[in-house]
């Protein structure tokens, strides 16, 4: 398994690995923080657009956040709206 971050394309280097690597991530979860800087509508967008172009690679590919585990103290609730959100996808 590889976990890139969100400023890869997954589409695109899925090109380059060979499919008994799958690829898991990629939805920008260092923003999940904030409402105003990534709202619940929007992370439901990019995980559906990341789903469907992962889907047309034929690629093994898991729907995740980066890497990273991200903690802003007052902010976890929003945090795991969005985690929610995009795990219903």
């Amino acid at each position: 398994m590889l976990s890139l971050g969100s400023s890869r394309q997954l589409w695109e280097d899925a090109k380059l690995l060979p499919d008994s690597i799958v690829l898991f991530g990629n939805l920008p979860s260092k923003k999940f923080y904030s409402d105003e800087v990534m709202p619940v509508r929007e992370v439901e967008a990019m995980g559906r657009d990341l789903l469907s172009k992962m889907k047309a690679t034929g690629h093994p590919f898991i729907l995740g956040s980066e890497c990273d585990v991200l903690n802003v103290p007052g902010s976890e609730k929003t945090i795991r709206d969005k985690v929610a959100a995009f795990m219903k996808l």
